[in-house]
């Protein structure tokens, strides 16, 4: 007898993504990868955001119950129901055995409800369609009327301090019908789905990072091999998907002659068939000519949270909390300075001062990707006027290392990228993230965001201690990568 596995909303759409991760999520959990700090610090914005939301729509009830005591939740949203609230937040409703805790529930005064799914996000994307669609049926199915299904999203227009139009809605009423016409063959064929005593075979691919990032991907990329067609580069996930299926999986699987490829693709091809980088030392040595003493190695660690907290800043814009800076000179003697800002107040003022007196006004600023370490520059200059001529000056003497690893460098060992965190173990022996606690951009926007607001000094200089650590050694990367360089023949 097949058994009706009890669904939530968050399985449902997990299914949408993948049939296997739905069977795993039910049959075999353990698999998974547990959540880190990155993940819970995105999952924690998101309830932020659903609590702001709900000041748009006040004097409502929030059914603040235990998520696995669903009895004692549904009897309190019957409970609430029953008093006629303006507004109903995280209501408990279960319908064909599904599971829904709708956001916002707005009460119209004539036996109907708006229902509002909140997101953090800055505007619609597919899957959030199918979100209000499994909400409304199941609403619908409670016996609640539901006369408009919204989603609210966040609004890129607005400019901290006026917070009014932080939020946009956008009506879906109509887009979830055809979704909602076949939920019921849909949830009998996921449920027959469950019922079956191995996990769907479905191939690993573009899917396991969209439009989430799968918790079991670890466990399902398990066995590719170190170098497989998922490293070539440029080539995109979903083609890379075309030939794993095809049994295409190692490079020395691919046999490049059958498909018209662009010359990164060859250079990667050619690097893992010799086991050598492909080197054009003259036109490195060229980029190196241009260099001007002494050179500054700069990198930038920033924040952009969904709510503006700062003077005339939008959601998601990212402001710099933090710097590193290598100095080199022209006899090779190497200096450092940084600046990390350790309080809740606005750090841009302070970051820019101490940017301009570390950089002074000549010399070539080395950075790895420096359109980012430019744009956010440009941004301070925008944002404080009083500093915008000096800031523009200091953008005038950006050069880029990443370009090197772009067109000059190609190295199989990089497995296709040519990111920081690829390419410095290959070329510097020893030198790496790995023993850092801080060991990447997201991780230190967690642990900032944590540091400003510690009230345990002794935490708070540990967490500092890791954020230096990081910083620097980012920047000292490319000082040691310039010295390989720099010895190229």
């Amino acid at each position: 007898m097949n058994r009706e596995y009890r669904l939530s909303k968050s399985k449902y759409l997990a299914a949408f993504q993948c049939q296997k991760r739905l069977w795993l999520e039910i049959h075999d959990k353990d698999k998974a990868t547990p959540i880190d700090k990155v993940q819970e610090a995105i999952f924690n914005q998101g309830h932020y955001v659903g609590e702001l939301a709900r000041e748009y729509y006040p004097n409502g009830i929030l059914i603040d119950s235990d998520y696995l005591n669903i009895p004692q939740g549904i009897q309190l949203t019957l409970d609430a129901l029953a008093d006629n609230p303006s507004s109903l937040y995280e209501g408990f409703f279960q319908f064909n055995n599904v599971l829904v805790r709708p956001d916002i529930m707005v009460n119209n005064n004539d036996g109907s409800w708006d229902f509002i799914e909140v997101k953090s996000s800055t505007q619609l994307k597919p899957e959030n369609i199918r979100d209000v669609a499994i909400q409304t049926y199941v609403l619908t199915g409670s016996k609640i009327k539901i006369r408009k299904s919204y989603l609210m999203h966040i609004n890129r227009e607005c400019k901290f301090p006026n917070l009014k139009n932080l939020f946009s809605l956008e009506d879906l009423t109509e887009k979830i019908k055809p979704f909602i016409q076949n939920m019921d063959s849909s949830l009998d064929n996921l449920r027959t789905m469950l019922n079956t005593k191995k996990a769907p075979n479905i191939s690993i691919g573009a899917h396991c990072t969209k439009p989430y990032n799968c918790s079991f991907k670890e466990f399902c990329w398990k066995d590719l091999p170190e170098y497989s067609v998922f490293n070539i580069p440029g080539l995109y996930l979903n083609k890379k998907e075309e030939l794993y299926n095809r049994k295409i999986i190692t490079v020395e699987d691919f046999q490049s002659s059958d498909y018209k490829l662009k010359q990164k693709q060859v250079d990667y091809i050619d690097s893992f068939k010799s086991k050598k980088p492909i080197i054009n030392s003259n036109e490195i040595k060229n980029e190196l000519n241009d260099l001007k003493y002494p050179l500054y190695f700069l990198d930038f660690e920033t924040f952009g949270p969904a709510v503006p907290i700062f003077e005339d800043m939008s959601p998601y814009e990212q402001y710099p909390f933090q710097f590193s800076c290598h100095i080199l000179d022209s006899n090779q003697n190497l200096s450092h300075k940084e600046y990390l800002h350790t309080n809740t107040k606005d750090p841009r003022e302070p970051i820019i001062n101490s940017l301009i007196n570390t950089l002074g006004d000549k010399g070539t600023i080395v950075a790895y990707n420096a359109s980012f370490e430019k744009t956010v520059i440009s941004k301070l200059a925008k944002a404080f006027p009083l500093y915008e001529k000096k800031l523009k000056k200091i953008n005038e003497r950006f050069w880029d290392q990443l370009i090197i690893f772009k067109k000059y460098y190609k190295d199989y060992r990089f497995k296709g990228s040519n990111g920081l965190k690829s390419v410095l173990p290959i070329l510097i022996n020893g030198l790496n993230y790995d023993s850092l606690d801080v060991n990447n951009g997201s991780k230190a926007q967690v642990v900032w965001s944590n540091m400003i607001i510690e009230t345990d000094e002794n935490k708070k200089s540990i967490l500092i201690k890791h954020l230096l650590e990081y910083c620097k050694l980012d920047t000292l990367a490319m000082v040691e990568i310039h010295k390989f360089l720099i010895k190229i023949k």
